[in-house]
């Protein structure tokens, strides 16, 4: 059974600058960023946040604050439970009036988990009261499996850990997991967190607060009398110097919140060693209806008309946010009859190139010609790579997009026209799920790989732990240098002859 535990988010309407560290101005993002990889990589049997959701229950806008953060949690995949901490200080009534509150316990997986909100002592400390101490009696009544409490301050045998914070009746409190068979205590409020530690039967974890860099969660796992605790973090290890070649802005048609100065911030906090913007260019020179609707993938740029062209705001816009030239690229559509849609003096700007097939034209009406579509895949991926592109934007995501299986058929090929052309393949998890049996002939064939976010909302930069497992999955446990592009380096290369 796996537990995902969040803790110590802190959301505030701004920076504290009093403790610079806590970045609850961006908890919102944590929280989006955290629910992703719970989704999409942990798959958890349930996720426990655990207290301090906002920085000042009393400030105006805490409900307001809280209500956003309830919002994305109905995103969530899993099963969740929340509870408040000393920094929710506001009536226990308000703050579930945005979350589901829990009932005395909850049972997932043959575990049965016992919250508590517990009263705050003076050095923020805590108590647990003598109703509550009864409730932990009444949790085991008639249960067999494990039973773990969790709280919001550290609760753990005094002395046991090196932590300022405790409950002021620690020793009554354990006495009675001893006696019920309470094997685990999980909580938050410690910013550093403590690894599991265990004494007399009992381990205690604390998890570390999400608001601070690294932005780490915790995962518990629990196996009859086995317990074992991770932490797990959203940032990037810096020293990987990884790259996101792969993001949006706030033109994108499909664009959520992304904004071109808070992306470099975020790109730092979050690990990166470099981001490349990335605009889709047909949503440059097409206006919202002719791009969903294929006209830019049926005309080409013959279509495009001078009133629809917002290819200057885009160029501006970078210029405006002090974008070095280095970064800005765009990700090139191929229209139907193989032409690409980027006008000459907008190209040699890019300092980086994606190529995408984002439409087939035999994958539209009600019955899709597949042998077709896959030969008019090879074809225009085959247009860009000629054209000149550094990657191949998010390859066979169009059969997924069009409801149609991915043909394993064109991975080889794929790879061929890949290696021949000397272009690398994005890894992108963006609405995707890039085929491990194409990454796989990918690493065969010495065809290099670019990460891209794909990002059209800010959580996403640089949200690269999909592509680390992918790798890992694939069986590559090495230098990572040895199997991305250079993309500091990247030239148009000579076309084979």
């Amino acid at each position: 059974m796996k537990i995902a535990v969040i803790a110590d988010l802190h959301y505030a309407g701004g920076a504290n600058p009093a403790i610079a560290s806590r970045r609850g101005e961006i908890a919102d993002l944590l929280l989006h960023r955290a629910i992703h990889r719970i989704n999409r990589l942990i798959k958890p049997d349930v996720a426990v946040i655990l207290g301090d959701i906002v920085n000042d229950g009393q400030s105006p806008d805490a409900e307001t604050l809280l209500e956003q953060l309830a919002k994305l949690l109905k995103g969530c995949s899993v099963p969740w439970l929340i509870i408040p901490g000393n920094h929710d200080n506001l009536p226990l009534e308000r703050f579930y009036a945005h979350f589901p509150r829990p009932p005395d316990w909850v049972d997932v997986a043959g575990v049965r988990l016992v919250p508590f909100i517990d009263p705050e002592e003076p050095g923020y400390n805590a108590r647990r009261e003598a109703h509550d101490i009864e409730r932990m009696r009444a949790a085991r009544s008639g249960w067999a499996g494990p039973i773990v409490s969790l709280q919001h301050t550290p609760l753990f045998a005094p002395g046991l850990v090196n932590c300022p914070y405790n409950y002021i009746n620690a020793t009554e409190i354990l006495a009675v997991m001893r006696e019920c068979g309470i094997g685990l205590a999980i909580s938050g409020h410690f910013h550093p967190a403590y690894d599991l530690v265990r004494t007399d039967g009992i381990a205690t974890v604390a998890a570390p607060a999400l608001c601070e860099i690294p932005f780490g969660l915790l995962v518990v796992e629990i196996d009859g009398d086995r317990v074992t605790a991770a932490r797990h973090d959203l940032r990037l290890p810096p020293e990987l110097g990884l790259v996101d070649t792969h993001v949006h802005t706030h033109l994108a048609y499909c664009a959520e919140n992304m904004d071109i100065r808070k992306t470099f911030a975020l790109a730092r906090d979050f690990g990166l060693g470099g981001v490349f913007f990335a605009e889709h260019s047909g949503q440059l020179y097409f206006d919202a209806k002719n791009y969903w609707g294929g006209a830019c993938l049926e005309q080409g740029m013959s279509g495009a008309v001078p009133a629809a062209d917002r290819s200057h705001l885009y160029f501006d816009a970078l210029a405006a946010a002090r974008c070095p030239a280095s970064a800005i690229g765009m990700e090139l559509d191929a229209a139907y009859d193989g032409s690409v849609l980027v006008r000459a003096e907008h190209e040699a700007r890019l300092a980086l190139r994606l190529g995408a097939v984002h439409g087939l034209a035999a994958l539209r009406g009600p019955q899709p010609d597949m042998a077709k579509a896959q030969d008019e895949f090879l074809f225009l991926v085959e247009a860009l790579l000629k054209h000149g592109i550094h990657s191949l934007a998010h390859p066979f995501r169009v059969f997924r997009r069009g409801g149609a299986k991915c043909p394993e058929a064109l991975f080889a090929p794929t790879v061929r026209l890949l290696r021949q052309y000397k272009t690398a393949a994005e890894l992108n998890f963006h609405t995707n799920e890039p085929p491990p049996a194409f990454v796989r002939l990918c690493l065969d064939a010495g065809v290099p790989f670019t990460f891209g976010s794909d990002a059209h909302n800010l959580y996403e930069i640089g949200e690269f732990a999909l592509q680390l497992e992918l790798l890992r999955a694939c069986g590559f446990n090495g230098d990572l240098k040895d199997v991305l592009l250079p993309v500091r380096a990247v030239r148009f290369h000579p076309q084979p002859g």
